[in-house]
């Protein structure tokens, strides 16, 4: 016989908060007092503004009044309410043990999972027919063990060895068992080429969350054990910049030594009072050529990059800048200084023995051969592992905290198939790289200095040769070796010899100046703007220089050629060719700098910018995509051109009005049309800026934006309502009563099977009303929903030997299941609902009976 249950704890805390912020508060208490997310239940309570990401109450159930009275402990400190932004603590008791999360209650908030794979909630009604209180397809988040915010079904599975090829399908039969790992039905799987990490796509958002919260799991087959670990795929679109660390590439040995680079970047957040914010400049161990400057304190990041622009260029090698982020993820090398390769099995016990590597173990382990990235729980937590020396054995770990994935990105696709096999000699390769670089520019330059040195001495041998035997006159080739020619004549008879003849000038090549807009990007203001050619050409020919623009590809490319009358002498030439291409540089260098190129968001281009007035032979404005808000304009011209246009967007911007406004008079099937198309995701994948909450129970839809976006909000509800048309489905009577007493369930199911169809019941006709757009989803809903709700009766003979206690108590423990409806009539139990689950609870029934 089944027992009554226990009275919980359930606690009410007034606030006014974000989704998100309520989320880190509640996940931060619960780390203190050191209680499981899974030990309790969360549901929350908007408030009714029209922007209902704000939470207005947090209720709480424990399945444990011992922790309760824990957690109630600790958040009653004033300094902790104060903390939190908590009004005020309820405390009491309730019948139920644990509140299901996603039932039919009235308090109960419900999950749907779109195509797109967005989850949504709704809030639903007490009454005998619930329906829809409010919904809102953006910024709810669920209640997750580690607070980060999924917006796929997509689970991490690292395996500790290689997966055999026969065990794929066992595991992930065992992945897809809800008992044994949590999981249910997935879609799809993917298997890396190393087979030890396995992508796995659920078909239910719920099935994630169950299996991120066992996270650990361990599956046997045929002697061999797998240890798993769960995590969520790796995230690199959430990093948040790292306002206190930036990143520097092309920075040369000796500018470290020499405290070049200290300078430097002191001098990008030079503040006040003349301070030293640099913390320390560490180099990489793996990046060539790079650095990372830490800073003591936050710097202005736009200060910062208008410093860099103005000086990035230290001895005619440009300093590359790129933003840090705070990634909370330590890069570590499979192999070590020397580049010898390290066992990945070796790594990953260092890295969860708290010992040896000095630090709590990772989250989540992630490979990206040949390197494996380690996830924490923070940034300073990654930044303080990373300042320690790691070894294993006579192994010293290349450990470094990784600042910007888009550059370890760059860097792994440069690895060949050959590289990885020998990766020692690749790193080799990579580390000199430049050296060779600089060698065969050097190299170049030494030939071409010969070449010249050697045309001369060449001719000069030639004329003397002539001069001494003009009686036999020869035209046998010179050798190019001046060294293995014999020289018969003396240094006395050469100089006789060259003032009684007249020598021919050498012509040595003009020299060039050559810059592409990849460099210098305000090249592409000479193509915007005509008569800055035409300005600079003037500019260039007054230090007899030429200039020519060429398109290559997708860069622009600007050419010089000196138009000196260039001597015949080489060091001469030479002298004349350093002295033109400084001058020239500096000329092209002063020119660039009164002009500027910036990138502005502006999120209602339409109507911001029929109002603002420019100069356009001053400035050029170029849009950068294809969006109606929140588009990307490059503005390009003279600075302060661009600064003054940049400010009239920005007050423009401020000035447009916003509006609120709202549909009325509609009926609840059209309620439910408008959100089964998602109306709400189709408005906001044109305009991200406008706000719209569907009202069920006051059956209006709220709208707050620019007027032509509400105008388009209500063309767009108009055009969907009118093509709704409708059709009876003749149900039982049983079936008929299930739809209208779990009608969200039904809406759930519709949504799983991407139907936009909405279903009614008239339980006096023993009807459902579809309501439907497109014929070939209705079509396909009819033909599935009348084999799929079925009808189980338990009677009065099948309960013989069975107390009524039991019975009792099982209607009153499965009341308010999913997708099932139970019934008491005439003494028969009537169980209607989704087949499966309709089997599954009456074979429950007479299992437990027994």
């Amino acid at each position: 016989m089944a027992e009554n249950k226990k009275k919980s704890i359930k606690i009410e805390i007034s606030l006014l908060n974000t989704v998100e912020q309520t989320n880190e508060y509640l996940n931060e208490i619960l780390n203190q007092v050191d209680i499981a997310r899974s030990d309790l239940s969360v549901s929350y309570e908007f408030s009714e503004q029209i922007n209902q990401d704000q939470i207005e109450k947090l209720i709480i159930i424990f399945k444990s009044n011992k922790e309760a009275e824990k957690f109630k402990d600790y958040i009653e400190i004033t300094e902790n309410m104060e903390r939190y932004k908590f009004k005020s603590v309820n405390i009491s008791q309730c019948e139920s043990e644990l509140t299901r999360r996603f039932s039919t209650c009235s308090t109960d908030s419900f999950q749907f999972i779109n195509e797109d794979k967005q989850t949504e909630y709704i809030e639903a009604i007490p009454g005998d027919c619930p329906s829809f209180n409010n919904m809102d397809e953006d910024n709810i988040l669920p209640s997750l063990p580690n607070n980060s915010v999924h917006t796929n079904n997509i689970l991490e599975f690292y395996f500790d060895k290689e997966i055999r090829d026969v065990d794929l399908d066992i595991i992930l039969l065992f992945l897809e068992n809800l008992r044994k790992s949590g999981g249910g039905e997935y879609v799809d799987y993917t298997l890396d080429s190393k087979k030890r990490l396995l992508n796995v796509e659920y078909k239910s958002h719920m099935n994630k969350i169950k299996v991120l919260n066992k996270r650990f799991l361990q599956v046997k087959i045929d002697s061999i054990e797998y240890n798993i670990i769960a995590n969520e795929p790796l995230d690199i679109q959430s990093f948040k910049q790292n306002n206190m660390v930036i990143i520097l590439r092309n920075i040369q040995d000796s500018w470290l030594r020499d405290e070049i680079i200290n300078l430097y970047a002191e001098n990008l957040v030079l503040n006040d009072d003349s301070s030293n914010d640099v913390a320390k400049i560490i180099k990489s161990l793996i990046f060539p050529n790079t650095v990372y400057v830490q800073y003591k304190h936050n710097f202005d990041l736009e200060l910062l990059k208008k410093r860099y622009e103005k000086k990035n260029i230290i001895n005619k090698i440009k300093i590359e800048y790129l933003q840090a982020f705070a990634s909370k993820i330590v890069l570590v090398g499979l192999f070590d200084k020397n580049t010898k390769p390290i066992s990945k099995d070796l790594i990953e016990m260092y890295f969860t023995n708290k010992r040896r590597s000095g630090s709590n173990p990772y989250l989540s382990i992630h490979e990206r051969e040949p390197f494996l990235l380690l996830s924490y729980d923070s940034q300073e937590n990654c930044e303080a592992i990373c300042s320690k020396a790691h070894k294993i054995g006579e192994h010293e770990l290349v450990v470094e905290c990784l600042y910007n994935y888009e550059l370890f990105e760059n860097y792994i696709k440069e690895f060949s198939d050959s590289a990885k096999i020998n990766l020692a000699e690749q790193v080799k390769i990579i580390e000199n790289d430049e050296k060779k670089s600089e060698i065969k520019n050097f190299k170049e330059e030494e030939n071409k200095d010969k070449e010249i040195v050697q045309s001369k001495d060449e001719t000069l041998y030639k004329l003397i040769d002539k001069n001494n035997n003009q009686e036999n006159k020869v035209d046998e080739k010179i050798e190019p070796n001046i060294e293995d020619k014999p020289i018969q004549d003396s240094k006395k008879m050469q100089e006789k010899n060259l003032q009684n003849m007249k020598v021919e000038k050498l012509e040595f090549k003009k020299p060039y100046f050559k810059i592409d807009s990849v460099k210098e990007p305000k090249i592409k203001l000479l193509k915007n703007f005509s008569y800055l050619s035409e300005y600079l050409a003037k500019q260039l020919n007054d230090v007899q220089s030429s200039l020519e623009l060429n398109t290559l590809n997708d860069r622009l490319e600007l050419n010089c050629e000196c138009t000196h009358d260039l001597p015949s002498v080489l060091v001469e030439y030479k002298e004349v060719k350093k002295k033109w291409q400084i001058d020239i540089e500096n000329l092209i260098k002063k020119f660039f700098e009164q002009f500027k190129i910036e990138n502005i968001k502006i999120e209602n281009p339409n109507e911001v910018l029929k109002n603002v007035q420019f100069d356009n032979s001053k400035v050029n404005l170029k849009k950068l995509d294809d969006l109606e808000q929140n588009s990307f304009y490059e503005i390009a011209g003279y600075d302060d051109d661009v600064d003054n246009l940049i400010i009239k967007i920005q007050e423009e911007e401020n000035s447009v009005p916003l509006i609120v406004d709202q549909i009325e008079g509609l009926k609840l099937y059209q309620i439910r049309i408008l959100f089964v198309v998602k109306y709400i995701r189709k408005l906001k994948e044109k305009y991200p800026n406008l706000q719209v909450v569907i009202k069920h129970k006051s059956l209006k839809i709220s709208l707050k934006g620019r007027q032509k976006e509400i105008d388009d909000a209500k063309l767009l509800c108009t055009n969907i309502l009118n093509k709704i048309n409708y059709r009876d489905l003749a149900l039982g009577q049983r079936e008929t009563k299930f739809v209208a007493n779990r009608e969200v369930d039904v809406l759930n199911w519709l949504k799983e099977k991407n139907l936009e169809c909405v279903l009614m019941a008239d339980n006096d006709r023993h009807l459902v009303r579809m309501y439907y757009i497109d014929f070939e989803p209705a079509k396909t809903c009819k033909n599935e929903i009348e084999s799929i709700i079925i009808v189980r009766e338990i009677s009065k003979e099948l309960r013989q030997g069975i107390s009524d206690e039991y019975t009792r108590n099982f209607i009153q423990m499965h009341s308010n299941d999913e997708r099932v409806y139970l019934e008491e009539e005439n003494d028969v139990i009537y169980l209607s609902g989704f087949k499966t689950n309709v089997e599954e609870l009456f074979s429950e029934f007479i299992r437990n009976s027994l």
